[in-house]
Formats: C-alpha cells, sequence, structure tokens
C-alpha cells in the first residue's frame, strides 16, 4: 500500500474539468499528491485513520487553503465546514464512485460551496453551549441566523453574535429536521442547514 501511494503522490495528470481559476486554455491542470488516490484507498484507509489518511487530510487543507489564496473574493470557500466534514462528503461520494479520484471530486465540492464563501475577512465568535465549544465566523453565525429566520425559527436580529435566542433557533430547527436539538452548531447541522436547498 506504501509503494501505492507514494507511486500515486508522484505522477502528474491531467484532467479536462473546467477550473474557475487557472489552467491551460482549456481549464485543464495538473492534479499531484493526494488528489490522485482513488476512492477505493480513501474508502480503504479512513476507518483506519492510517498515515495515508492523514496525508489526504493534509492535502485537503493545502488544496482549499490555495483556493481561498487563488479565487478572486474569496476570504475562506468552506466557513462552516471542517476537513473532517468534508471527509464524511467525500466518503459519501466515494461509496458510489469507488474509481473517481479525490482531485475532482473536492474541485465538484468547493464549486457547490463557492455560493456560501465568505468574501472579506470576518472575526471568530467562540460559541458555547452547554459543555460544547466551538469557533464560527461572525459573518457565518449572521447567515445562520438569517436562514433561520427565513424558516420562522430565529426571531432575533440577525447580528452575527451568538446568544440564547440563536441556541434556541437552531435546536427547534435540529428538532424539526430529526437531530439531537441541542442548540449547538455541529458540523452536520451546519451541513444540512446551508446545503439543503440542493
Amino acid at each position: 500500500m506504501n509503494k501505492l501511494i507514494i507511486t500515486l503522490l508522484y505522477l502528474i495528470t491531467i484532467f479536462n474539468i473546467p477550473a474557475s481559476f487557472g489552467g491551460d486554455k482549456d481549464g485543464r491542470y495538473a492534479i499531484r499528491g493526494a488528489g490522485l488516490l482513488s476512492c477505493k484507498v480513501f474508502l480503504e484507509e479512513r476507518p483506519k485513520k492510517s498515515p495515508a489518511y492523514m496525508m489526504i487530510g493534509g492535502w485537503l487543507d493545502g488544496y482549499i487553503t490555495a483556493y481561498n489564496k487563488l479565487q478572486q473574493d474569496t476570504f475562506d470557500v468552506s466557513p462552516y465546514a471542517s476537513t473532517e466534514l468534508l471527509g464524511v462528503v467525500i466518503g459519501q461520494h466515494c461509496e458510489d464512485n469507488p474509481s473517481d479520484l479525490l482531485g475532482p471530486i473536492l474541485d465538484s465540492i468547493l464549486a457547490r460551496l463557492n455560493k456560501d464563501r465568505l468574501d472579506t475577512a470576518s472575526p471568530f465568535v467562540t460559541v458555547k453551549v452547554g459543555d460544547y465549544e466551538t469557533s464560527l465566523y461572525a459573518r457565518t453565525i449572521q447567515e445562520i441566523q438569517t436562514r433561520l429566520s427565513q424558516k420562522g425559527l430565529f426571531k432575533g436580529i440577525s447580528n452575527g453574535k451568538w446568544n440564547d435566542e440563536t441556541t434556541a433557533a437552531v435546536a427547534r430547527y435540529q428538532k424539526a429536521i430529526g437531530y439531537n436539538a441541542s442548540g449547538y452548531p455541529d458540523q452536520k447541522t451546519l451541513w444540512y442547514l446551508f446545503r439543503s436547498k440542493e
């Protein structure tokens, strides 16, 4: 397995996938590193949390950082999605498409996330609900409040400040979609709130 991974890391291949930036005149570009690994390898390595899987996580973070830097009007393309959540989403795709390569899959995910990107910097806000704590961008909190307000679940002001009304609205939303109504803005809840229109 290690020889396979090492070999794949040094291969360069060209895919005819339109890029939102860069690439040649036809939008093609070279994919390197973990982007050349197949879904089959990803699914084998993920449950083991192997070095190959950890390498994929580092590749995801690096790819997203480069995307943020190179994509115009983008501060963070995935302001509410952690690397681990993106791994879950990739895994769901891979279950049905074991021969697909990780690079094009991540491109497809980022294209869908692009409409919800942060286009400018936003400060982090610490969110504490019960024993759980996380940090979210103020603009992400404002968008959570706006979306919950549109659903009739949030009655406060969409100001990017986490408060008791925001926690209660998240809990009402979680209950409505059949999740544990904790009020904590966990990754699964946020993914569903932001992606449920697709």
